[in-house]
């Protein structure tokens, strides 16, 4: 990085929370990791109306976030059964 180069970043929403200070070039994993959530047993998907963008497995893939988008959080675990 030169001495020239910003780091941009931006607020996001994570599972209907902001979560500001998120670089704008970064990863899914994290965004996770700056919301206090473990990548091992979550993903993150963007939410753009009713379509939503998986990063399930692409969770160290480089992303570029904008102001203001939506993301939501998914468990990767098993699910208790009653």
């Amino acid at each position: 990085m030169t001495a020239t180069a910003h780091t941009h970043t931006v607020t996001l929403e994570v599972d209907n929370e902001p979560l500001p200070g998120v670089p704008q070039h970064t990863t899914p994993n994290e965004i996770l990791r700056l919301d206090g959530i473990d990548p091992a047993t979550h993903y993150l998907e963007q939410v753009q109306g009713r379509h939503h963008i998986s990063y399930k497995g692409k969770g160290d893939e480089p992303i570029t976030v904008h102001q203001g988008e939506k993301f939501v959080s998914l468990f990767t675990g098993p699910t208790p059964t009653s």
